[in-house]
């Protein structure tokens, strides 16, 4: 059994990180289910979370309107549990990291009293969820209409936690819905590592000038000079853990093993018949390509004119991180064979995962890979406005896709798809962008490659 003193600091720390709203929405909602994993829906833990109702609300109105650990922990001393009060003590990196893990590790699996367990779920689809909200209700709002999406299990990962967007995940009745939550983000961590601590080289100061102040990683900076940007590195180390997670932590312990895992992102949008595309893909990929370890529902067109002539046709191309990496499909052989390439995507100078796989499937697996894509693609980005862009409007772009599927509705769910495109050819990969030399990048993303090994506390 576990100690009462012990029990009680990772009480403390699961209250801690409700993860900014999450505990509000457990204790607001009525639990329809609990994920069936070994640990998951321990007696003590339910007895807590009922027995220390009021506590924990208390305690996460405090933490709906902190921005970080820090300052909840300037705010949480008077609220006192069990008879047992925190008195100002600090939390540990290791206290936030085992809460954010336990809250992850005893996920809520959504919606089980009216679709079944995950384990007959027929897809899984993870979505990468940051801050934006619009467009996320764009991509829920189309998942919602694509036919068979009822035996999907759909999993949300987070690298923020907001009251608004967790409602909105939580509000979804149309599939099972699991949240998982990336540790190591900038928003528990804003002023150190992996955010962005004050004394950490600033991008541009150059490396003379940055050994001259002894800034933190004065050492490392990119090939091109420059240091590292917080907002900007934890996309990749959240893409990395994510798929590490998912398929570690759910598909192999729900029995998932046989499926493909669809990875979408908050900004992307569905066709009403992805699924049935995808479904017919994977029915039919050894007499498409046998040997392609990738399948994409997107592809990046300049145009949509030929869209209706290609509702029935794919294509055959070597992979690449430009053109195949939104809606891309993987299954667990080629998943492992990626993984055990950790250390080459850990250490390539290239903030952005895709450029990261690309170097990857070039220079360390086996084989190159290879991709069927659809030629009228059934994820279309819509993400105008993002890390990069900000003078947009946000409807546009989705706008112009509601219309596109409007327009051919008549001819989605084509019976069969067949290979109209085929090619050897590859294309010549860019120079790396950088951004990715600080030697704690590469440590975290390794950290990264295995979620569980440091869980079991």
């Amino acid at each position: 059994m576990i100690s009462r003193r012990k029990f009680m600091r990772l009480f403390n720390a699961i209250i801690v990180f409700s993860f900014i709203g999450l505990i509000v929405v457990f204790l607001q909602k009525p639990r329809t289910s609990i994920s069936n994993s070994a640990d998951a829906g321990r007696p003590f833990v339910e007895d807590v979370l009922l027995a220390e109702q009021w506590q924990a609300s208390k305690a996460a109105e405090l933490v709906l309107n902190a921005s970080s650990a820090a300052t909840f922990q300037a705010q949480y001393h008077n609220i006192s549990i069990s008879n047992v009060s925190l008195q100002n003590t600090p939390l540990s990196a290791d206290q936030i990291l085992s809460s954010v893990n336990f809250l992850n590790d005893h996920r809520e699996v959504l919606n089980t009293d009216k679709f079944g367990p995950p384990t007959s779920s027929k897809s899984v689809i993870v979505v990468q969820v940051h801050s934006r909200i619009e467009y996320l209700r764009y991509l829920i709002d189309t998942l919602s209409k694509a036919k068979g999406i009822e035996d999907a299990l759909l999993i949300f990962s987070h690298d923020l936690s907001s009251a608004a967007i967790n409602e909105l995940v939580r509000s979804i009745r149309f599939c099972r819905v699991i949240q998982i939550f990336y540790p190591y983000n900038i928003q528990i961590f804003p002023n150190i590592y992996p955010g962005q601590d004050p004394n950490d080289c600033p991008e541009k100061i150059g490396k003379e000038k940055a050994k001259t102040i002894k800034c933190n990683n004065w050492q490392h900076p990119d090939k091109y000079g420059n240091y590292r940007v917080a907002k900007l590195t934890q996309i990749k180390q959240h893409w990395w853990w994510k798929v590490n997670y998912v398929f570690d932590g759910i598909v192999k312990n729900y029995g998932l093993t046989n499926s493909y895992v669809l990875l979408l992102e908050e900004d992307h949008y569905v066709s009403p018949d992805f699924l049935h595309v995808l479904y017919l893909m994977i029915e039919n990929r050894e007499k498409y390509c046998s040997t392609c370890e990738v399948l994409s529902l997107g592809f990046y067109l300049k145009n949509y004119k030929t869209y209706h002539s290609d509702i029935d046709k794919l294509g055959v191309h070597p992979w690449f991180s430009s053109k195949h990496n939104m809606g891309m499909a993987i299954n667990l052989a080629t998943w492992e064979s990626i993984r055990n390439c950790s250390d080459m995507f850990c250490s390539y100078d290239d903030y952005n995962w895709d450029w990261s796989l690309l170097q990857v499937s070039l220079k360390c697996m086996e084989r190159k890979m290879r991709v069927i894509f659809a030629k009228a693609p059934r994820v279309i980005h819509v993400g105008d406005c993002g890390v990069h862009t900000h003078r947009c409007a946000v409807h546009n772009a989705a706008d112009s896709a509601r219309q596109l599927f409007e327009q051919v509705n008549e001819s989605l769910f084509p019976a069969l798809l067949t290979v109209k495109e085929t090619s050897r050819r590859m294309l010549k990969p860019s120079k790396p962008n950088g951004g990715w030399g600080d030697l704690r990048d590469h440590k975290l993303c390794l950290t990264n490659s295995n979620p569980f090994v440091n869980n079991s506390d």
